[in-house]
């Protein structure tokens, strides 16, 4: 087997990998990667969702009727005789799209984090800064946002933010607009957007 061929089987029984990866890269919120990181987790998640399809089909495969009973992956890779199985290719896609659904909800939800915090591992809460902590807390629903360098006060109700807190971007509903030094109404908005400097704002928190 020439390389070209090697790295073509490759490329797709690791097909797998590289839907679940995209999955997980595109619907979670993350720093931005390298593309070596994007080829390690594809390789990672690739593996991953071959060994659940192992357990699937070497354990429950009487269950779900699939008459296959093992995995051929490692075999077509190295031994040139073997011929590459696109079903099983087009089965293991199908558990890596599952698999990823899993690790976003999991990512999404913070569960690895929730889990290690009250087992008492490590004091991270898994957002990317504190404004994702702060914004995406189940406690924050109504906030006052105050605009020092402009003397305004926005008072609404959080429809939307940024993923990061280097926008600083806010959409609020309902908002009433004040002066802040004085607390007089200005106007009043069914909805505002903000994009301000997070050097010079503070939000509060009603409770």
């Amino acid at each position: 087997m020439n390389i070209s061929d090697f790295a073509l089987k490759l490329l797709i029984l690791f097909l797998p990998g590289i839907i679940c990866s995209f999955i997980v890269d595109t619907f979670t919120n993350h720093k931005e990667r390298a593309k070596f990181e994007f080829i390690i987790n594809s390789y990672v998640y690739g593996l991953l969702s071959y060994g659940f399809y192992w357990l699937l089909i070497s354990k429950l495969g009487g269950l779900v009727a699939i008459e296959e009973t093992h995995v051929i992956f490692l075999a077509s890779l190295f031994d040139q005789s073997k011929v590459v199985s696109f079903k099983e290719i087009f089965n293991v896609c199908i558990v890596a799209t599952l698999l990823g659904a899993l690790i976003t909800y999991v990512h999404t939800h913070k569960l690895h984090f929730r889990l290690l915090r009250f087992l008492r591992v490590t004091k991270k809460f898994g957002e990317l800064d504190v404004w994702g902590y702060f914004m995406n807390s189940p406690d924050v629903n109504w906030i006052t946002v105050r605009d020092i360098e402009n003397n305004l006060m926005y008072d609404g109700w959080v429809q939307a933010f940024s993923d990061n807190s280097k926008e600083a971007e806010i959409l609020l509903g309902d908002v009433v607009v004040y002066k802040n030094d004085t607390g007089e109404e200005l106007y009043e908005v069914s909805s505002q957007y903000l994009s301000l400097d997070r050097a010079k704002i503070i939000i509060e928190m009603r409770k």
